[in-house]
């Protein structure tokens, strides 16, 4: 166990550094294009709540890992913050906002589509690229707008995402290992909140995805130490100490909190203990949750406008 914390310790310092990436950072122009009064900014953040959950729908179909959610609205994100004046520029707007979405998800699935479910994920993957190509009217549009992303990212393509930090701040919390029946609900409900964050680019476009991932972390602690406080462990009162001793990683305290009570507006209620019951463990040794609750796109979310 002491072995795999270091190891993921390593992971994790790699994962912080990308993270310090200008490349893989989200624009501020993202929240100045979608925290407008006018119709424009309303429409868009429609558009983008609508593509999310579009994405989760797709993804789930064809039983991908829903990381690639979060590196499909990360392409989407980017280039459109970058590109926000040119793609304005084109009518209808609703129509190259389409082409940039389809695309994103087509990058997405040929670069980070895997799955744990299916014996030949690349012909899965093979599928779902067919689908999303032959589907369009115009193919060779989804393949110019993919050049097009490309150039405008300077092929950064490997964001640092929530779902892994989730992972590996899992790996190293002191309860793992000690407490077999809350390993699941930690990283599980962890991962829930992640999931709905990406509905709301104020969560990423203010914080890094280390600090959106820790919070939710601590809300799960929170939640634990709420509903059965006789089994709350000292070790996991102390995680954020855990990490903070180890120099590479510091999670600043004031923008933890501010990101636990934006989560906790996006997300009131976490699951009860029990709810992750049913897991199965995926090859690579990830306990991933099956239930339906889960695989059903997370559509029940605060509205975006007001968070």
């Amino acid at each position: 166990m002491q072995e795999s914390r270091r190891e993921a310790m390593k992971k994790l310092d790699c994962l912080l550094v990308k993270e310090q990436s200008v490349q893989y950072q989200i624009s501020p122009h993202l929240l100045r294009n979608l925290n407008g009064k006018d119709k424009k900014c309303s429409t868009q953040l429609r558009w983008r709540h609508a593509i999310c959950d579009w994405y989760y729908d797709f993804v789930d179909y064809f039983k991908f890992d829903r990381e690639v959610v979060e590196v499909a609205v990360n392409y989407f994100d980017r280039y459109t913050s970058i590109s926000a004046d040119s793609l304005d520029a084109h009518e209808p707007t609703s129509s190259i906002y389409h082409t940039v979405a389809i695309t994103s998800l087509f990058l997405a699935i040929k670069l980070h589509a895997t799955s744990c479910v299916v014996d030949d994920p690349q012909e899965l993957r093979n599928r779902a690229l067919r689908k999303i190509l032959y589907d369009s009217p115009q193919p060779k549009i989804i393949l110019d707008m993919e050049m097009n992303i490309l150039k405008a990212l300077e092929w950064y393509m490997n964001p640092p995402t929530l779902h892994q930090f989730a992972f590996m701040f899992h790996e190293i919390h002191p309860a793992r290992g000690i407490y077999t029946d809350l390993e699941s609900y930690i990283h599980e409900t962890t991962s829930y909140q992640v999931e709905l964050a990406i509905f709301v680019p104020k969560l990423l476009a203010k914080f890094k995805p280390s600090i959106i991932a820790y919070a939710a972390l601590k809300n799960v602690e929170e939640k634990i130490a709420a509903d059965k406080p006789h089994i709350v462990p000292t070790d996991m009162k102390q995680s954020y100490e855990a990490l903070t001793s180890h120099t590479g990683v510091t999670m600043d305290p004031i923008a933890v909190a501010r990101c636990k009570a934006l989560l906790k507006s996006v997300c009131p209620e976490l699951p009860d203990l029990d709810f992750f019951h049913n897991t199965v463990t995926h090859s690579n040794g990830i306990d991933m949750q099956m239930d339906k609750n889960i695989l059903d796109s997370p559509t029940i979310v605060v509205d975006f406008d007001a968070v």
